[in-house]
């Protein structure tokens, strides 16, 4: 059976096909009432479309009106949305990349609760810091701080480091948390960054002599292999997504003794780049809570690398 298609004007319709026979019957009667049918039919049909007529206008005014508020949010959602993007680039400095794009991202918890992984845990500070900021005007100081933190912090996220913070002059970084590509290549990761750090801090150290700085920044570089406490430490009210443990500090005393310009590792760290670097054994130490001697080598420079090796000036170190 074909679908019933409706049809807005069908009483008009059959009331025409209906006038045809009587007007050609001649009945005057017959067309008298028909004609008054006819009219109050159409007078109904003028009323109806009248009524959808200002239905229709009253409906494209809510459109119009609608539209218009359409338009107002999209403008404040668009504005909000600058203002969110704003403040989530101010916050960006004061986070961990990695932390600040999975919070963004609805995918990290911000519970006060820690694991136990290993990770390479890296530090480094500045030598003589104190007396050389002494000698510096505060605004020369405040730029060639920050020209170096620049440029470390460059170095260091496009090697994947998580910065922990910025103590004074010195650096801590780790790597392994909250994205980790295993524990080896992790290591090889920082040293290959301390490296790159050393060699950019030569640039550096030319170029500020060229600017009238005449004992520009050396650093000194530590760097560990252990398991550590990673997360977040703190309270409800605020937290601090940092690592510690005692082999974050056997990291902290190998950069305390590390010649200046130079990368002093752990054997932990170096069992994972023994094939990436040449290094120099040093003396072992131990440190109170660490029960073993803590065994540790300077990197004198990269191993069968002819066309671009690393050599540091100093002696002691690479």
């Amino acid at each position: 059976m074909a679908e019933e298609v409706f049809d807005l004007y069908d009483r008009e319709k059959l009331l025409l096909a209906e006038g045809q026979a009587i007007l050609e019957s001649g009945d005057q009667e017959a067309i008298k009432a028909f004609a008054e049918r006819l009219f109050d039919r159409f007078s109904k049909l003028v009323r109806e479309n009248e009524d959808l007529t200002r239905h229709s206008d009253r409906q494209e005014q809510r459109l119009v009106k609608l539209n218009r508020n359409l338009k107002t949010q999209t403008l404040e959602l668009e504005q909000q949305r600058s203002r969110l993007e704003g403040l989530s680039l101010q916050l960006a400095k004061y986070l961990p990349p990695q932390i600040h794009d999975a919070l963004f991202a609805g995918k990290y918890d911000t519970q006060i609760t820690t694991q136990r992984k290993k990770l390479t845990v890296f530090f480094s500070d500045i030598k003589d810091f104190t007396r050389t900021a002494e000698s510096l005007q505060p605004e020369s100081l405040t730029e060639y701080l920050n020209e170096y933190f620049s440029e470390m912090t460059q170095i260091a996220l496009s090697h994947g480091a998580t910065i922990d913070k910025y103590i004074g002059d010195a650096v801590m970084l780790f790597f392994g948390d909250p994205e980790s590509k295993g524990v080896r290549e992790d290591a090889r990761a920082c040293v290959e960054m301390a490296l790159q750090m050393q060699e950019q801090m030569r640039i550096l150290g030319r170029r500020w002599k060229e600017r009238g700085f005449d004992t520009p920044f050396v650093i000194r570089i530590g760097i560990n292999t252990g398991y550590c406490n990673v997360g977040n430490f703190g309270s409800e009210q605020r937290l601090s997504y940092t690592i510690i443990g005692g082999e974050v500090n056997v990291a902290q005393r190998l950069e305390a003794n590390a010649e200046p310009g130079g990368i002093l590792i752990s054997h932990e760290t170096y069992s994972q780049v023994e094939d990436l670097v040449d290094v120099e054994p040093k003396e072992s130490f131990q440190l109170k809570g660490i029960d073993r001697h803590v065994k540790s080598y300077a990197i004198k420079g990269r191993k069968n690398i002819e066309l671009h090796q690393l050599r540091l000036d100093h002696p002691s170190g690479v």
